[in-house]
Formats: C-alpha cells, structure tokens, sequence
C-alpha cells in the first residue's frame, strides 16, 4: 500500500476534504465508542475551526493513493504559539494523536504519522513527544517505540438514575452549615465581569495542581483574555458551559466546578473541573459544589443521563469523591512520553 501524508486545515478545507473527515470520525466513533451519541458534522467544523490562544493545532491525513477519497489514518500534532505564556512552561513539547483504522493497522501507516508528527516538532524546536491512549493497539505502539508510561488515567461515569439523591441534597446542606458565610453561585456560559480575574487565578491553580504523573510538562496560565477566547468558541459551537463557585464573605473565590454539554449529545454531560483553592480546603467545599451542580443538571438538562469524567488514577481525593457520588470506572489510559530522538532511532529501524 501506498500511503501520501495530505495537510488538514480546517479553516481552509474544502467540502470534500471535509467529507473525507466525517467518513473517518464516524468509523472511528463506531471502533472506539459505538453506544455514545456523536457531535453532529456542523459542532465539530466549528470545534475544530477554533483558535486556541496557546496552543496551535496541525492535522495531517494519511490515505492510499489508489483510493484517494478514503482516509486511513490521521494525526494531530499540538504546540504551543511562540509569545504564549505556557510556551515558557511548555515550548519544549509536543502532543501527539495517532489515529489508524483498525483495518489498517500494522501496515506501516502509524509509522509514517509518527514521522510527520516528529518532523513538526524538530521544525518547532521541540525536544519530547507526549501522547496518550486509551485503546489497546495504542499501547502497543507506545511500548515499540520505547515510550515511557508517565501517568494513568480513568474515564469514570455517573448514571443519574443510579444517584442517591438524598445524600447529594445532604452534601449541600452540609457545605451550607459548615460554611454559613460562603455563597454559592451558578453561571451558564459567562461569568459576571467583576469575577473573571479571580476565577482565572483560581482555575489556573487547581489545573496545575492536578496530577501529572512522572510526564515533564509544566504549568499552564488562564488569564481574562485566554478564557473569553476559549469560552467564546465553545459557545460558538453551540455549547453550553455549566459553572458554580463558592464565593466567600470578602467577595474571593474558594472553589469551582465546570460541565459542559452538546445538544448533540443529547443524554451525556462532560465534568470537566473541579478544585478549592488551597486557603480554603478542608470545609467540604468541592463535595458543596459537585453535588449542587449535579441538582442543577437533573433540573435543568432532565434529558441528560449520564455524566463522563476523567482523572489521573493518582488523584486519590478527587476518585474518593466521584466514588461516593457513584461514578463508576469505564475504561482506563494512559499518557506517554518519549525523546524525539528516540523517535527517531525507532523510525530509523
């Protein structure tokens, strides 16, 4: 087989190119989560079109030169923009994300996906390839190529029917009394201007706070400007973003939760951070906010009927809530790392 590398820049794509994507993610979809509901080809053009402020994302496709309307394989490579403030942090790496049909796998493609995600990172002066699977094929490659296994992470999920509502609508009660000064606040998309700048400081400190395992990244930064970009094309894609904070008597934040939903998705919801600035733990206050958005969710999105998670398997306090909330664990994965050079002396096999 015979297989050509093609750029994919989804602000310029044509509608065949676009068409070839759909046909790809779909198959993909079906290979990796054929019982969850899929973004709708529109949601995901516009997902994809998105200008992150930090990171740059690049996409390449790998097809069969005798059926060149069919794409095999796919890669995207994710650097950060040089004058970024997590460049400083993180300029040293690379994300990279193989995609291979699982009919086309072992044929050599991942090989030469793997080469161009290389050749991009050297262009950028990058020095370490990072990547993360959750598929058994993946963690082959991953193991050939001599990459190191930095952390483990778990897909949890929560089925609301399953809920004990009782001892949910107890935790707020709870974080109500043992903290009778703190109010907690809802907001769908935007937050009041007045509280942008805090929720950045808060959000930024218990992201980088998260384990990271043994992976050699570095911190990322959230100010007002990166977070209204960043919200702005969620929305735009027709997103919602759920948000709750506990606000102290002196107007500070102390803790936040963050979900997000796509019509398209119709009966799931994403959890996608939780955390309580350091000065303030110990007072429920993450136990507060998860349960009160969950009761805003049942009220609100009563379509919705499971919610999806993910954490790093070392994240001991965060597993212990979800446990006794009742996410169970749906499937594991992993994140590696590797030297391009390393890469490259496997490449060169």
């Amino acid at each position: 087989m015979t297989v050509q590398l093609l750029p994919f820049a989804p602000r310029l794509a044509s509608e065949r190119e676009w068409a070839m994507y759909h046909r790809f993610r779909r198959v993909r979809h079906q290979e990796r989560d054929p019982d969850d509901p899929l973004l709708d080809d529109r949601t995901t053009e516009k997902l994809m079109r998105r200008r992150d402020p930090e990171w740059e994302s690049l996409y390449f496709a790998a097809i069969e030169e005798e059926a060149p309307d069919a794409l095999l394989g796919w890669v995207g490579i994710d650097v950060t923009r040089e004058g970024a403030l997590t460049h400083e942090t993180n300029g040293h790496m690379a994300w990279a994300d193989v995609e291979i049909l699982a009919p086309h796998r072992r044929q050599g493609i991942g090989r030469t996906l793997l080469a161009k995600a290389v050749e991009i990172a050297r262009e950028r002066g990058r020095t370490l390839l990072v990547g993360g699977t959750k598929e058994a094929d993946g963690r082959g490659f991953i193991e050939a190529m001599g990459g190191q296994v930095a952390q483990r992470w778990r897909e949890s999920r929560l089925h609301l029917d399953q809920v004990d509502w009782d001892m949910i609508e107890r935790w707020v009660e709870e974080g109500q009394k043992r903290s009778p000064n703190t109010t907690l606040r809802f907001f769908t998309n935007y937050l009041d201007d007045a509280l942008v700048e805090d929720f950045c400081e808060v959000l930024q400190e218990v992201s980088n706070q998260e384990p990271r395992g043994d992976l050699e990244v570095g911190d990322e930064f959230v100010t007002p400007e990166i977070l209204k970009e960043r919200v702005d094309s969620f929305v735009n894609a027709d997103g919602t973003l759920l948000r709750a904070i506990t606000q102290e008597a002196s107007g500070k934040i102390g803790g936040l939760t963050v979900m997000g939903y796509f019509p398209e998705e119709k009966t799931l919801i994403h959890q996608y951070m939780t955390g309580v600035k350091d000065v303030y733990r110990g007072r429920g206050l993450g136990k507060w906010v998860k349960a009160a958005m969950l009761l805003r969710v049942r009220q609100e999105f009563p379509q919705v009927k499971i919610v999806i998670t993910g954490n790093a398997t070392s994240n001991a306090a965060m597993l212990s809530i979800n446990r006794r909330l009742g996410f169970k664990p749906y499937r594991d994965g992993v994140e590696a790392q590797i030297r391009l050079d390393a890469v490259e002396a496997y490449l060169a096999k």
